[in-house]
């Protein structure tokens, strides 16, 4: 699964490595006004709350439950008359 993320993150960088350069080349110089600077912020913040979110459902999934306590014992049961079935049930039923 983690080969699989990876190439998927690879290939998108790949795609996107000229606009990747020109955002970090806009990000560099003095003038941050045009947006960059809260995209990469949220964009952040939203990676590392999907991270935790992730990390927290795998802990969940990993971890025993607690034992709850035993039941009270029942009573026993009667005890039955043995039988047994000479004839099968799809015969008797034509």
């Amino acid at each position: 699964m983690y080969i699989i993320i990876t190439c998927v993150f690879l290939i998108l960088v790949l795609l996107f490595w000229d606009t990747i350069k020109v955002m970090l080349k806009t990000m560099t110089s003095s003038n941050l006004e045009n947006g960059y600077l809260w995209f990469f912020s949220l964009l952040g913040i939203n990676i590392i709350v999907i991270v935790f979110i992730y990390g927290f459902y795998y802990y969940k999934i990993n971890q025993a439950g607690k034992k709850g306590p035993d039941g009270v014992n029942g009573f026993s049961g009667l005890e039955g008359e043995p039988c047994s079935i000479d004839t099968p049930c799809y015969k008797s039923n034509f």
